[in-house]
């Protein structure tokens, strides 16, 4: 029997959208659920990273592809009792965010979006009410140069990576966002179905936005959990 608290994942990654993930939304929704999850949020790569979408295509069919992950998910969740919820994962020259609480509407309005340099992408997604955690803001990896993490823009920080197996990252995360007073969040970073156990959030009390979810972060309310394994 499970108990009452709310089950989130941040941080997936879909086949139909992202290139490097091994899953499509269905299955992963799928996955999800039987993990112990209340709330997820498919957060497949932006027009500037590791993108599954065709660029000789109209813009507005671009958007439309982007969130063909979601859209399979989505259905797949509604049919299970799972709610699922869009952002992207964006590339600035080094450091990629999480950007929450934005749709097809926002995108299909600023074309030049995955063009903009951090700062600015960063001004029109918060004008536009976006939420914004920096994704593992300290991983090394050679298509990720040298830069130093910024705390301007950001509501959270991604300080546990359910893929980093270097734990000095997590390490690094942590202290950058206490020493901007930020909160910490979790996220699995997943690409295939094991993945989606690996990073989640747990809340006392059900979250149904993207807007929620980050209140409650605030609040302190969001809870790491390292792994689902066993939970239920």
């Amino acid at each position: 029997m499970r108990d009452r608290d709310f089950y989130v994942q941040l941080h997936l990654h879909t086949a139909e959208s992202s290139r490097c993930a091994r899953v499509g939304g269905a299955d992963m929704a799928r996955a999800c659920k039987e993990a112990g999850y209340d709330l997820i949020v498919v957060t497949d790569h932006f027009f500037n990273a590791n993108i599954n979408v065709p660029y000789d295509i109209p813009w507005e069919e671009q958007v439309d592809a982007l969130f063909a992950g979601y859209r399979e998910a989505k259905a797949e969740g509604d049919r299970i009792g799972l709610k699922v919820l869009r952002g992207w994962e964006t590339y600035t020259d080094g450091p990629e965010y999480l950007t929450y609480g934005l749709d097809e509407e926002f995108l299909v309005k600023n074309r030049d979006i995955a063009l903009l340099p951090k700062a600015q992408y960063l001004r029109r997604v918060k004008s536009a009410g976006a939420l914004v955690s920096h994704a593992h803001p300290f991983r090394k990896a050679s298509y990720i140069p040298d830069f130093l993490p910024d705390p301007v823009g950001l509501d959270a920080v991604e300080v546990f990576n359910g893929r980093h197996m270097d734990p000095s990252f997590d390490v690094q995360a942590l202290k950058f966002a206490r020493r901007h007073n930020l909160p910490g969040v979790a996220g699995a970073d997943a690409h295939n179905a094991v993945h989606i156990l690996d990073g989640a959030m747990r809340f006392p009390y059900p979250v149904e936005t993207a807007a929620e979810v980050f209140a409650a972060i605030k609040r302190g309310d969001g809870e790491i959990v390292p792994n689902m394994t066993g939970r239920l």
